[in-house]
């Protein structure tokens, strides 16, 4: 998919079309991965495989330092990705108890 640069948009319109496309495609992307997470449920068989803390914690503090390093706001990302991370969690409790 492709994007203008931003340095070429002509005017506001063209800016917020950039951005609806990106944001589009970055739900596309946030669906992909959601069928890795209700994937991932085949090797977990219970509730502490599932919540696996360390591995959060993990995830979310490589996603936080990925956002600063690409100059974008930490602390936002870590919310972002703490908000997705939990629902994910929760997401895939309701699958192991639909297997039982």
């Amino acid at each position: 998919m492709g994007f203008k640069n931003p340095a070429d948009c002509k005017s506001l319109e063209e800016v917020r079309n950039e951005i609806d496309k990106i944001d589009e495609h970055i739900i596309s992307l946030f669906s992909e991965r959601h069928k890795y997470v209700e994937e991932i449920v085949r090797f977990k068989h219970d509730k502490d495989a599932i919540i696996a803390q360390e591995r959060k914690d993990l995830v979310i503090l490589q996603r936080k330092n990925w956002a600063a390093k690409n100059g974008l706001n930490a602390d936002t990302f870590e919310k972002i990705y703490t908000l997705l991370v939990d629902s994910n969690i929760q997401h895939e409790l309701e699958i192991l108890k639909s297997k039982k």
